[in-house]
């Protein structure tokens, strides 16, 4: 907003320099950005914040100086010399949009050039000069920070105005000869045929003021900001009104604006003046603040003078009440941004000079964010790897969606079903990802082919499911890689990282009292993992996630040699919830414990996990745990199948228990496991 020293004085009879004044202003919120001399006066280029749209005419800067320098604000009287006749027909079909139009016609007006001393304002503030009807449009815009508009009214159809959104007019000329498309939503000015400007943005060519116009239909009017900033966002057209409608202005002054550029366009150009139509189906509603003096001191912080306080509201034009040190205040009609006491208190703070306020340090009680009970299990979980001798890594949530291919995933795969990213940075990195263990298996090659060997990372991070919605679905998981380095160790480990791997997760299901089972089934539970060797992890009968070695043609595809191992956990959320609520604790066993020993053969396809469940199953107190010691295929079984052994502690909590009541348990035991899954004692 650019502003005149000498067009201010006319509002404050102020007696500073330039230099002074810009300072003040400046320091009170309204920056003054450069100062310059053009034909002998001063114009400041001010910095106006979005909320201050008052503050884009030469009266609403006045308005904050008189109260800055503690000066009264002069307000020029308007009068019209007569009216003659009745004021234009105007209707507003979209008051939604429209919440005020005011109009005047003026009659036998004769254009030509302005005075020098309006062209030399125009200039100074960036306007180019066009004619008397224009010109002074666009003074009283910058003089009272409401946009008008002057139509040929002898081109105007029926001499009438309607004020209606676009509906099925797709395209409109406007004044500088560009034909634009329109959207339903825009809002235009009609006459009685035909659309004659963009509601708030420009008028257009069909009703543009000429040199040999004689006769004008002045508008004045309120329009919606949002319904402005669409239209002038939709066609990419700024200009000095939509800038203002944009961000509100004064509803009250409609008609005084009006009323002023209809007195300079007698005084410039003659005419005869009607009456005024002034439609207005939504009032200006005045909105109460309430406030104590000691709340706006504490907001400020400093011991500001309460009288101070209420000369200050008084000289921006607040209304205000006061009962037992609290105030009541109404923001005038042009203040629409003031809500809430903190407003308030920052209308007094820059008057008062935050220069003038005492530096002081804010009290804050830190304290640590609570963690809510899923962020602490994310975490422990955690920490559970760590101490297990596994790094975490964390991956970008992007993903190449060639990476999926080479996890063999069948067609059907929902994973398959990628979030593309509009703007990817690379081809890399063009997707959400659907699974942790591209990533993962990337990090192990890339270490692999830098000379390390023995890798365990793990990572627990979020996935984006599509869910047929907007936005996906967003699911935790958890992701496990072991590569096992066997030529390091100083004693034989023959075994497969697997069972390192596997062991790792029992324990740590072991430290959450969640009983957890590895089932194998005929099929592999991922097509990434190896047929022979994976399985799906279960917590009680819900599939949980998976664990297997890496199939050797994805090893290929991402360049991995050796024994790998790798573990996903499909919900972490979901775990948590196999949490038991509560912990029962028993004391030490006074009572000695028997051990028996079972050793069965099966089919080859009957798993260990089934064969334990089946032996806890038995309807028995006595039987306090179960452990595998031996798994065997050879001669002289069956080659199809196999040997399991467990050792099996029986103990009383009441009692030492005879060898009749033991032999009974593990007799009804074995024949369980003979009937349920047609087992053969070995002997």
């Amino acid at each position: 907003m650019k502003a005149t020293y000498n067009w201010l004085k006319e509002f404050v009879d102020f007696d500073i320099s330039p230099e002074e004044l810009a300072h003040a202003i400046t320091m009170a919120g309204l920056e003054v950005e450069e100062i310059e001399e053009i034909d002998g006066d001063t114009v400041f280029d001010i910095g106006i914040t979005p909320n201050r749209a008052d503050c884009l005419s030469i009266r609403g800067i006045a308005r904050d100086i008189s109260a800055i320098l503690g000066l009264p604000l002069k307000m020029s009287s308007v009068t019209i010399a007569g009216e003659d006749g009745r004021g234009p027909e105007v209707e507003i079909l979209d008051p939604d949009l429209c919440h005020r139009y005011s109009a005047r016609v003026i009659r036998d007006v004769k254009t030509g050039p302005s005075p020098d001393w309006m062209v030399r304002r125009l200039e100074a503030c960036g306007i180019r000069p066009a004619s008397n009807i224009v010109d002074v449009t666009n003074y009283v815009l910058l003089e009272l920070g409401q946009p008008l508009h002057a139509f040929d009214l002898d081109r105007l159809d029926g001499g009438r105005i309607l004020v209606q959104r676009a509906g099925t007019v797709d395209t409109f000329t406007t004044l500088d000869d560009e034909e634009r498309n329109l959207l339903p939503e825009t809002l235009l000015i009609r006459d009685g045929a035909k659309p004659v400007a963009l509601a708030g943005v420009m008028g257009g060519q069909n009703t543009e003021v000429t040199d040999t116009t004689s006769n004008i239909l002045l508008e004045s009017a309120w329009f919606q900001p949002s319904s402005v900033r669409r239209t002038s966002k939709s066609l990419n057209l700024s200009t000095e009104s939509s800038y203002r409608f944009e961000r509100g202005v004064d509803k009250e002054a409609v008609t005084l604006a009006l009323d002023r550029a209809t007195q300079l366009i007698s005084e410039l150009a003659g005419g005869r003046v009607s009456q005024i139509t002034d439609i207005y189906p939504h009032r200006f509603a005045s909105r109460k603040v309430t406030v104590s003096f000691e709340r706006i001191r504490s907001l400020i912080g400093a011991d500001i003078d309460s009288a101070f306080i209420e000369k200050t509201l008084g000289s921006l034009g607040f209304q205000i009440g006061k009962d037992d040190g609290v105030l009541s205040i109404v923001p005038p009609s042009f203040r629409d941004d003031i809500e809430m006491d903190v407003d308030i208190a920052e209308e007094i703070a820059r008057l008062y000079g935050y220069d003038n306020i005492p530096a002081t340090l804010p009290v804050i009680q830190m304290s640590h964010t609570p963690e809510h009970g899923m962020q602490q299990f994310i975490r422990t979980v955690k920490m559970s790897f760590v101490k297990s001798g596994y790094s975490e890594v964390i991956n970008y949530s992007f993903v190449n969606p060639a990476a999926l291919e080479s996890l063999q995933l069948s067609p059907g795969d929902t994973r398959k079903n990628l979030i593309y990213i509009k703007n990817p940075l690379r081809q890399e990195e063009s997707a959400l990802r659907t699974s942790l263990v591209p990533a993962l298996l990337n990090n192990v090659s890339m270490n692999l082919n830098r000379g390390e060997k023995e890798l365990r990372f793990f990572e627990v991070s979020k996935v984006f499911l599509s869910s047929g919605e907007k936005l996906p679905r967003e699911v935790t998981q958890a992701g496990i890689v072991y590569h096992k380095d066997k030529s390091r160790s100083m004693w034989e480990n023959r075994h497969e990282g697997l069972y390192d791997l596997k062991g790792m997760i029992e324990n740590m299901f072991s430290s959450y009292k969640i009983d957890v089972s590895f089932l194998q089934n005929p099929e592999t539970p991922e097509p990434y993992l190896h047929p022979g060797r994976s399985c799906t992890i279960m917590i009680d009968d819900t599939i949980a996630g998976s664990l297997g070695s890496l199939h050797p043609a994805v090893a290929e595809a991402f360049d991995i040699t050796g024994d790998i191992t790798i573990a996903e956990f499909h919900d972490v959320e979901k775990m948590a919830v196999a949490i038991p609520s509560s912990t029962t604790y028993v004391s030490l066993p006074k009572y000695p414990y028997t051990e028996r020993d079972i050793s069965v053969i099966v089919a080859d396809d009957v798993s260990v996990s089934e064969v334990r469940n089946e032996i806890l199953k038995v309807d028995s107190e006595i039987i306090e745990s179960v452990v595998l010691f031996d798994v065997y295929k050879g001669k002289p079984i069956p080659a199809d199948r196999k040997s399991i052994a467990f050792g099996i502690r029986y103990r009383s909590v009441e009692r030492t228990l005879t060898d009749s009541e033991v032999d009974q348990v593990h007799g009804e035991i074995t024949e369980r496991l003979k009937n349920t899954l047609h087992a053969e004692l070995r002997s």
